[in-house]
């Protein structure tokens, strides 16, 4: 019996990695001799460098770490992977929401300044070819501060510079931007950016409605964000001559997609499938017979990107069932059972705190694995 295990990050609790070993443990104490493969996974935003850290060094890349600007601005450390010629970034590294207590997140404080320090270090060592992983960010400055961190410069109506790094809430005050200082060397590189999310930029399906409740805006705090959002946006399209508001993806990672379109020319794949090609899925899930998947919660957005979907129709392809444990699952997820998902289980196996399923994910992981194997072997 082959069973590749591909899971997600349960965020707050444990990484891909962890569940993924949690999970091999369950199965091994059904069926000993089952071939585990465990692959963390990524669907392009945290958790991306753990998830390729292994299969990316046997191309000859290097894990390197620096100290960045944090998403409120303080100083914090951040991994990204590099060759002699291109880097994989992952932007939760420098501003992901993962690093700050959630009770004390506000939206409106939050910068991309790090981001943008990191690409800068990559290019002043030769860096010329970029894959960035959107997603699991703590920001909603629609990446002004990464592009302020290459020398972009904005200015209010009173021709007064904003400081440095330009925060979410400063977006209102932006009257136009100076593109004299940027670092030319973007000009001359290629940037992709992965995200799992197919979002605009702006309007109720947008960075700031979708994703700034999480990130610690109020309802009239996101009515500000917006207002800012939209000043912002107007101000790059009639900078640049195009507008990349609407284009899927552009509101992913608090604008952050927009801002790579804008500054760089970048492109926006799918991170999931962007994941699963690095890491040679196809050839590894061959000769499996089950596959199983999962993340912490799971709902109809699941279907739109999310790894665990990623995984499973990449299975259905070679007729390899999946099954997802998850810490858990909304009514609307049975959605996921038209993608060859074909069960579900929450590893909350009674009445439980979120502090209780989050100190004991591991454990909690391991036995709902243990009774998914004892139901499949019975067939």
């Amino acid at each position: 019996m082959k069973v590749v295990v591909a899971m997600d990050s349960f965020k707050g609790s444990c990484s891909a990695f962890e569940a993924g070993e949690a999970i091999k443990k369950g199965i091994l104490n059904v069926r000993a001799d089952a071939e585990v493969l465990n692959l963390p996974i990524s669907d392009g935003g945290e958790g991306l460098i753990e998830a390729l850290e292994q299969p990316l060094s046997l191309d000859n890349f290097k894990k390197n770490t620096l100290e960045v600007t944090g998403a409120y601005g303080e100083k914090t450390s951040c991994a990204f992977m590099s060759n002699t010629h291109s880097a994989v970034l992952e932007m939760a590294q420098s501003c992901g929401i993962w690093k700050y207590d959630r009770a004390k997140l506000d939206a409106r404080e939050t910068t991309t300044y790090g981001l943008g320090q990191t690409v800068a270090y990559a290019l002043q060592h030769g860096i010329r070819f970029f894959k960035i992983g959107l997603g699991g960010s703590a920001t909603n400055d629609g990446g002004a501060g990464f592009a302020q961190a290459l020398g972009a410069k904005f200015y209010d109506k009173d021709h007064a510079l904003l400081p440095s790094p330009i925060k979410s809430k400063d977006l209102a005050k932006i009257a136009f931007v100076d593109m004299s200082d940027f670092n030319q060397d973007v000009l001359s590189s290629d940037f992709i950016g992965t995200c799992d999310v197919t979002n605009p930029l702006l309007g109720e399906n947008g960075a700031t409605y979708i994703f700034g409740k999480q990130k610690g805006a109020s309802p009239e705090v996101l009515q500000e964000l917006e207002n800012g959002m939209k000043n912002y946006a107007k101000v790059l399209t009639d900078y640049f001559h195009k507008d990349c508001a609407d284009i899927a993806g552009a509101g992913a990672a608090g604008g952050m997609g927009a801002a790579l379109m804008f500054f760089c020319n970048a492109k926006l794949q799918s991170g999931i499938d962007t994941v699963l090609d690095l890491l040679k899925f196809d050839e590894k899930l061959k000769g499996s017979n089950l596959v199983i998947v999962g993340e912490g919660r799971m709902d109809g957005q699941s279907i739109n990107g999310k790894a665990p979907v990623g995984v499973s129709m990449r299975a259905q392809k070679q007729g390899i069932p999946a099954i997802a444990i998850c810490g858990s699952h909304t009514d609307d997820a049975k959605a996921l059972y038209n993608c060859n998902i074909q069960a579900m289980f929450s590893i909350c196996d009674g009445p439980m705190t979120l502090e209780h399923s989050i100190k004991n994910a591991e454990k909690l992981i391991e036995k709902t694995a243990e009774n998914t194997i004892r139901v499949y072997c019975l067939k």
